[in-house]
């Protein structure tokens, strides 16, 4: 089965109304990793400066959490940030663990986990599912005190023989509110689900075009960078987060049917739909292109613009736009 790609509709990302400049003197990124919204404002990872900043929704700085270092609430590389009720997890690569944080930033408690760990998800009753190459022949290692276990065996048809060359998994993994898990197979462009006890469900890969598209741009890229023997991964969606109404995000970046710049999906697995997060058509080409996409429910986005560690915020509107 595959997403159809909307063309009706899209949601559109307005003009921004609040910015926080990479100049401000009250706080300075290294790098904007990840940014997660929550119901008081915004917590943004930076890696180069490991640690995390907590913005209000006016995108004004409230509190820095964290230093470099292997304590308590030290970070090396803060890489995905998610929420779980009224939990922030940090996953933190640098240290191979993953920090839980209160809604207003203060550290609760570190979980160790897998060294070479993609993404993480929360699970109600699984607890901490990581995606990662863990198991080779699962998508995601099931986390606990008493160590690793493994979850969501890869369906055969999925399995990617690379002739032994070193790739890393590019999986991403979330959990939606009916307790269903989901993996966006990196390697494939499908979106796998798993019941909690750990039955396949389906496997629906993204629009039939798009897909066409990007592996072909995938292929080419690796191999301009010398081939999967030197290429560890090329991912070519960044997130996968769960929306209330049991959808997901998928953030990617290329150009859609319209020639409008796309920075994800927000697939519907019921009606199989996949609609498009597009730029409008008179956004700067250049700087749509290379800008972060953070969203916020979908009405609302965080954005970090090309070749700057500044942010900025805009509304986002589902509008019609022309088959």
């Amino acid at each position: 089965m595959y997403f159809s790609e909307g063309v009706s509709q899209a949601y559109e990302i307005g003009p921004s109304d609040a910015r926080l400049d990479q100049l401000d003197e009250r706080v300075s990124f290294g790098s904007i990793v990840d940014v997660l919204a929550t119901p008081a404002g915004y917590f943004v990872a930076d890696g180069l400066d490991p640690r995390i900043v907590v913005l209000d929704r006016n995108l004004d700085p409230v509190r820095i959490l964290g230093a470099e270092g292997e304590g308590p609430g030290e970070y090396r590389f803060p890489r995905r940030l998610i929420r779980a009720d009224d939990q922030v997890l940090v996953l933190d690569g640098g240290n191979a663990r993953v920090a839980y944080l209160t809604l207003e930033g203060d550290f609760v408690a570190s979980q160790r986990t897998t060294g070479n760990a993609n993404d993480i998800a929360a699970h109600p009753e699984l607890g901490l599912l990581v995606a990662g190459d863990a198991f080779p022949d699962h998508y995601l290692a099931r986390v606990a005190e008493q160590g690793y276990t493994a979850f969501g065996p890869i369906p055969p048809e999925l399995v990617v023989d690379y002739e032994g060359a070193f790739q890393l998994p590019v999986d991403l993994v979330a959990v939606t509110p009916d307790g269903l898990i989901h993996v966006l197979d990196g390697d494939q462009l499908a979106l796998v689900s798993y019941r909690p006890d750990g039955g396949l469900v389906s496997v629906v890969f993204v629009p039939r075009e798009m897909r066409a598209r990007e592996l072909k741009r995938n292929e080419e890229t690796v191999e301009a960078l010398g081939g999967r023997d030197r290429v560890l991964g090329s991912p070519m969606v960044s997130a996968l987060s769960p929306l209330d109404d049991g959808r997901l995000v998928a953030r990617t970046s290329w150009v859609n049917a319209n020639g409008l710049i796309t920075k994800g999906l927000v697939l519907d697995r019921e009606r199989l739909e996949a609609i498009p997060l597009v730029f409008p058509a008179d956004r700067d080409w250049e700087w749509a292109r290379g800008a972060g996409v953070y969203l916020d429910g979908l009405d609302r986005a965080v954005l970090n613009p090309l070749r700057t560690v500044s942010l900025e915020a805009a509304p986002v509107q589902l509008v019609a736009q022309d088959p």
